[in-house]
């Protein structure tokens, strides 16, 4: 066991921060040439070779213009870092970072082009660990960088892992290709590693928030992320301190933060990753019933406005800002697309200027949103009066761009002027939004994404014939299971919820909160 605290690793660009003999080094900026486990990658030394393509998930962060750090790509649109590598520009909270964060992906050589340079668009930091997940613009290809994964078992003592990072070496101040190094484990603790390093394997100034890795069956998977370090032998320490001892941040026994951190459910306006329902009233009354993993709670939120939401023409919600929390839009009778934001609360702010189109929203017949083009960006699919398909990709930031045309098996043109109802989700469990459309004769399809805006031809789904009677349908992760499900509001005045079976497929349906008593509802998102 370490008896004094490390520094963090942090790397403040034209600033030097030197080892103190008495305590730790935290590593929040840089991590040098790491050794790699024998038995995973081939080792190397402080300054040694860079590490291996197969390390394409380890991320490069530069937090404003001081400051660096490493982190891992834990899924195709989050990064897992120190918590550390933030608090430098203030207290860390959740959401927007503070000062502008570039996330480079899938490259371990900066020289070179590939991989993906993006911003963070929104931080979730742990409760009580040094850990923080980072939301980038935009989803990561596969073929770029595939995520880690996460290890289901602890490090033990004496097991040899691999650590790697962006940090500064024995000789480079800044370097620009990564590299790994080989540490042992001295000690398993509640929430860390205690970590031996080694003449040739130290974790420096930008190391921190690196990945420390195993290798299982050949696959690499996360067991910690770093903390601390005394960055003995890294350049710029003082010559005297040559510990190269590391605390590491276990992630092991926290699988499910990780992954519900990066889940989110389309229509979240509270916070708490299950999907919310909205809802406009006969009488013109705006209300978001709060989700449950059964439901809803009945629980409800008046909205601003008061009465005048019953000139809404169209309701769809969705999270077109980036930040996790869904928004709501709308279409007034002067044709005007508007947005409103959520504030993480369940509710809404007041109105944007008008989206994309001016005043030409007015004969749209039929509205949906979600990410139906796979890059993390909430997308509008709309059918027009002239039974066509369009898709208006969001950009993240509450904006849409020009229509392109969306086919179904290949096929464009007018063929969804008959259906009556129309919502997009991610029904098969794919990270892409997908198409559940009820036609004029009462039948339920599914149109699976092909991710690039267009869907593959339908497949019938569950209930047959049985929709005709439908007046109102909504699309969701109501449970939050990882697939999206049917709300719907039967003639008879009664709402249902249709759970995904995450294949593209529904299961009979279950009465929801308020009995017969949605008659009155002119729309629901």
């Amino acid at each position: 066991m370490l008896a004094t605290p490390l520094v963090r690793p942090c790397f403040f660009q034209g600033t030097l921060m030197t080892a103190k003999r008495s305590r730790f080094i935290w590593t929040t900026s840089a991590l040098t040439a790491l050794a790699t486990a024998a038995t995973i990658l081939p080792a190397a030394a402080l300054g040694g070779t860079p590490a291996p393509a197969q390390l394409k998930f380890v991320a490069k962060l530069n937090i404003g213009d001081r400051t660096a750090c490493t982190g891992a790509l834990v899924d195709p649109q989050w990064v897992l870092t120190a918590a550390s590598c933030f608090t430098a520009a203030g207290v860390l909270t959740t959401g927007k970072p503070t000062v502008t964060t570039t996330v480079t992906v899938g490259r371990t050589d900066l020289t070179q082009t590939g991989g993906s340079v993006q911003q963070a668009v929104h931080l979730v930091p742990h409760a009580d660990r040094d850990l923080v997940m980072v939301r980038l613009d935009k989803k990561i290809p596969g073929a770029t960088a595939a995520p880690v994964r996460i290890a289901s078992a602890p490090a033990t003592g004496g097991e040899e892992l691999t650590k790697a990072g962006f940090g500064r070496t024995k000789t480079e101040w800044v370097p620009n290709k990564l590299h790994t190094g080989t540490f042992t484990v001295a000690s398993t603790m509640n929430t860390a590693l205690n970590l031996n390093g080694s003449d040739a394997a130290a974790v420096c100034q930008g190391d921190a928030g690196g990945p420390a890795i195993r290798t299982v069956n050949g696959v690499p998977e996360l067991v910690a992320v770093n903390s601390r370090s005394w960055q003995g032998g890294c350049l710029g320490t003082d010559p005297a301190e040559v510990r190269t001892n590391a605390v590491d941040t276990r992630v092991d026994d926290i699988r499910t933060w990780i992954t519900d951190t990066a889940f989110a459910a389309q229509g979240d306006m509270t916070g708490d990753r299950i999907a919310d329902l909205v809802s406009i009233w006969d009488e013109g009354s705006l209300h978001v019933y709060t989700g449950s993993a059964q439901g809803l709670t009945g629980q409800q939120t008046k909205q601003f406005g008061d009465l005048s939401w019953r000139d809404s023409k169209q309701l769809v919600k969705g999270d077109f800002t980036n930040d996790g929390i869904a928004d709501v839009l709308t279409v007034w009778p002067d044709g005007t697309l508007h947005m409103y934001k959520g504030d993480g609360k369940g509710n809404i702010g007041g109105p944007s200027p008008a989206l994309y189109g001016g005043d030409t929203w007015d004969t749209v017949k039929q509205m949906t949103v979600g990410d139906f083009d796979g890059d993390g960006r909430t997308d509008i699919l709309a059918v027009w009066d002239t039974g066509t398909l369009n898709l208006y990709r969001g950009d993240g930031k509450g904006n849409i761009a020009k229509s392109t045309p969306a086919a179904m098996g290949g096929v464009t043109g007018s063929i969804w002027g008959t259906i009556t109802q129309f919502v997009g989700g991610d029904f098969d469990r794919d990270g892409i939004a997908d198409l559940m459309a009820v036609w004029s004769d009462g039948t339920l399809h599914f149109y699976k994404s092909k991710g690039d805006g267009n869907f593959n031809g339908h497949l019938g789904a569950w209930g047959k014939a049985t929709w005709s009677t439908v007046r109102l349908m909504a699309g969701d992760d109501y449970n939050a299971d990882g697939a999206a499900d049917l709300m719907a509001v039967w003639a008879g005045g009664t709402l249902h919820l249709y759970r995904g079976n995450g294949l593209g497929d529904i299961t009979e349906g279950i009465d929801v909160w308020g009995g017969s008593t949605w008659g009155p509802v002119r729309h629901i998102a």
